[in-house]
């Protein structure tokens, strides 16, 4: 019998909220993007989805829930689908099906990180190893009951996805932002309108999708009872909102155009929901509310820092996923309901299991970050040459003789264009 720990509470209804939010996450990339490069990203993300899939049910799975309890560290069974069918009390096709969309979930946060920058094979690359090892591993020492589960004195809280889904994806986003480096002209201000909200009707369309997306992940996990679930929903709604206002009325101090008013609103927003997901179940309406405020300033800090900084991060994952989750990975800490240090935790257990949580994945998604986009941009370069950045990648072709095609010109490798950065 296997000992999965699965902690899916919505079976089928947490998968279609959830896949609502990936199409939701596809289409602010497709606005944010210079319409030259939007379509070909919207491809990439559907190949992603076929190789991770494949690489999730061969091995992830396994890795991620297949008896851990038994070392502690990664699953050893149900790899390529073995006993799915058999183990029916064990519920693993609807724990593999959710799970799966949570993982692309993360690989489409990153994928902000590296909007209209990187080549076609590093999106193949991350979806196979993400999905195959590096998530896997960090939810089986969690939700798949491996030692951050058993080994510290209090469980640790992640049941909106703050730590392994949010935080996880955003450091990994911010790594790949650094390591891809800046589009062409990004920091010339003539050029500023091409790096702004190109298409806002579809860029809101997809904050909306998303927002109700983790509206959904926000009480999938690990939450079995109605007034739980009740809770979280209400609280996500109340924390999201403040964080939106305090957000738009501090960054529109700097910048009053359109761009900024929406990132604001709706990313401010999306950034309030992340940071509460692994509290609002367990906390009170008006804390939920005070952590919208705090969100807000933070969300608007981090945001201009990274601009101030000039790292290129088109879709802001720094902001809106990496520095929330992580502040909503050791918020239960303090404030849930039962153990947090404000109420009944004295002891400030469950404070230190949250702080260490944390820090090992973050950790592990830091380290892995550098491993990959080193290999990446070592083997076969990583960013996007300036030939395609110059002319998109709706008008560029490459040959098979390492040609380049831009409309009725041939550029060769070596050749050199105008530097606009």
């Amino acid at each position: 019998m296997s000992e999965s720990v699965c902690p899916l509470t919505l079976p089928g209804i947490g998968d279609i909220v959830v896949f609502i939010g990936l199409i939701g996450l596809m289409l602010m990339e497709y606005g944010l993007c210079r319409p030259e490069n939007a379509n070909h990203l919207l491809l990439k993300n559907w190949l992603q989805f076929s190789i991770g899939i494949v690489a999730w049910w061969v091995l992830g799975y396994g890795f991620a829930f297949g008896n851990v309890a038994d070392s502690e560290f990664i699953g050893n069974r149900n790899f390529g689908g073995e006993k799915w069918l058999t183990e029916r009390s064990e519920n693993h096709g609807a724990c593999a099906s959710f799970f799966a969309l949570c993982g692309f979930f993360v690989l489409f946060v990153i994928n902000g990180g590296i909007s209209e920058k990187a080549k076609y094979h590093v999106y193949v690359v991350l979806a196979f190893w993400i999905m195959l090892f590096v998530w896997p591993v960090i939810v089986a020492w969690s939700w798949g009951g491996g030692w951050l589960a058993i080994e510290l004195k209090k469980d640790l809280i992640d049941v909106g996805g703050a730590i392994n889904i949010h935080m996880f994806a955003g450091a990994i986003g911010l790594m790949g932002a650094i390591f891809s480096g800046k589009r062409r002209g990004r920091w010339r201000p003539s050029k500023a309108a091409k790096f702004q909200i190109q298409m806002y009707p579809i860029y809101i369309i997809g904050a909306v999708l998303l927002i109700l997306g983790l509206f959904g992940l926000n009480f999938s996990i690990g939450q079995s009872r109605a007034d739980q679930m009740g809770m979280s929903a209400a609280n996500s709604w109340i924390c999201a909102g403040a964080t939106s206002i305090v957000a738009l009325k501090l960054l529109t101090l700097f910048s009053k155009d359109l761009h900024t008013h929406t990132i604001a609103i709706y990313q401010g927003f999306i950034a309030g929901m992340v940071v509460i997901s692994s509290s609002a179940y367990n906390t009170t309406p008006w804390q939920a509310g005070i952590v919208g405020i705090m969100t807000g300033v933070i969300f608007a800090f981090t945001y201009k820092f990274v601009l101030y900084l000039q790292i290129d991060d088109p879709m802001s994952v720094t902001a809106t996923f990496l520095v929330p989750g992580l502040v909503g990975g050791i918020l239960p800490g303090f404030i849930t309901d039962e153990d947090g240090c404000f109420w009944q935790g004295i002891s400030g257990h469950t404070l230190s299991t949250q702080v260490i949580g944390v820090i090992v994945v973050l950790g592990w998604a830091l380290v892995w970050a550098v491993i990959l986009f080193t290999v990446l941009t070592v083997v076969g370069g990583m960013r996007l040459r300036d030939h395609i950045q110059k002319y998109g990648l709706a008008k560029t072709h490459i040959m098979q003789s390492g040609f380049v095609y831009v409309k009725d010109e041939v550029i060769t490798k070596g050749e050199e264009v105008e530097d606009i950065s």
